[in-house]
């Protein structure tokens, strides 16, 4: 019961925010399915909504957080991760997506991120820190421009100006730094379900250097036809089938269509 009051609130909260983006009429069926315990319906819709063109390349946060819903729903956690972390990765101030990320890490023996970047994403959204930045930034250099040429200098609003800078620039830095967009492109996520094995060298034939558990956020490091070599930035790494892994960002943003 209390599983289902949960799921009844986070959909709830995620059809008020579609109602307010303009999402389609389809994604509040969608909900709807779900809320009313026919999973396979609302994945079925969320999946095509991503496929839409206006969600293909740009994608949708509370697509794929919903996503995330009906996976868990229907039993798949592992690509339900993978959901929740393309919401993250539209959204990384999302709190809902990043709680239920974390119930799955934790269900799959997973490590849960939590480093600098991940807190400070979460705290505040990496574009408005480096848009806000640059905007506090550029008017510390133009307030020293003006004071600067005017026969009346005050040392105090000198000092404002170059704080103003600092703390601008060094924001609008911070918030480029902690975007996970940034470095999305070379993540993938083990989507296989079962574990996956790592190699010495891209061949079946190679030495087993270990396992990794379904789930796991990987770094592409290399790639030899249909060989990757990887890292999960614990210190494993080696070659893997690219079909046991999704990579996080499937084109210039996360789609629909895996």
């Amino acid at each position: 019961m209390k599983r289902l009051t949960l799921l009844l609130i986070l959909v709830a909260f995620y059809t008020v925010l579609s109602v307010r983006a303009g999402l389609p009429e389809d994604f509040a069926a969608a909900n709807e399915n779900l809320a009313s315990g026919h999973a396979d319906e609302a994945l079925a819709t969320y999946k095509t909504l991503l496929t839409h063109p206006n969600f293909r390349t740009s994608g949708s946060a509370e697509i794929w957080y919903n996503r995330g819903l009906a996976e868990m729903e229907t039993g798949d956690t592992v690509e339900a991760s993978l959901s929740f972390r393309r919401a993250l990765l539209l959204d990384p101030a999302s709190v809902p997506a990043r709680m239920q990320l974390t119930k799955i890490l934790l269900a799959l023996g997973l490590p849960v991120p939590d480093g600098w970047k991940e807190r400070t994403s979460g705290f505040l959204h990496p574009e408005v820190m480096i848009v806000g930045g640059a905007v506090v930034g550029w008017i510390g250099a133009l307030s020293l421009v003006v004071l600067i040429f005017k026969a009346s200098r005050r040392r105090g609003l000198i000092a404002l100006a170059l704080l103003l800078i600092v703390v601008g620039h060094g924001a609008s830095v911070l918030g480029t730094l902690a975007d996970p967009r940034r470095t999305a492109s070379d993540k993938a996520v083990l989507t296989s379900k079962d574990p996956v094995t790592l190699r010495s060298t891209p061949a079946d034939s190679a030495t087993e250097s270990g396992k990794l558990d379904p789930g796991a956020l990987i770094s592409i490091l290399s790639r030899n036809g249909t060989w990757w070599y990887v890292s999960t930035g614990l210190g494993q790494s080696g070659w893997i089938h690219a079909n046991t892994a999704t990579p996080l960002l499937s084109s210039s943003k996360a789609k629909g269509s895996s």
